[in-house]
């Protein structure tokens, strides 16, 4: 895959953990309780890895093209 394509895949994909994450009913067993916390926790490293790539390739691109 593209890496222009990764960082949106990678945003839709946290997204979507974070919003399953929330529908889970984690009253009612400790087992999904833990399933909601870990796939909220993987929702929001997601996010966080996104952000992180976006604002890296946001610098000027690599080092290294274009230089002679």
């Amino acid at each position: 895959m593209k890496k222009s394509r990764q960082t949106p895949v990678l945003v839709a994909a946290s997204i979507l953990l974070i919003i399953v994450s929330s529908l889970i009913p984690s009253d009612q067993s400790t087992w999904l309780g833990a399933l909601q916390t870990l796939m909220l926790g993987a929702g929001l490293l997601g996010c966080c890895m996104a952000f992180w790539r976006f604002a890296k390739g946001g610098k000027g691109g690599k080092s290294g093209k274009g230089k002679s």
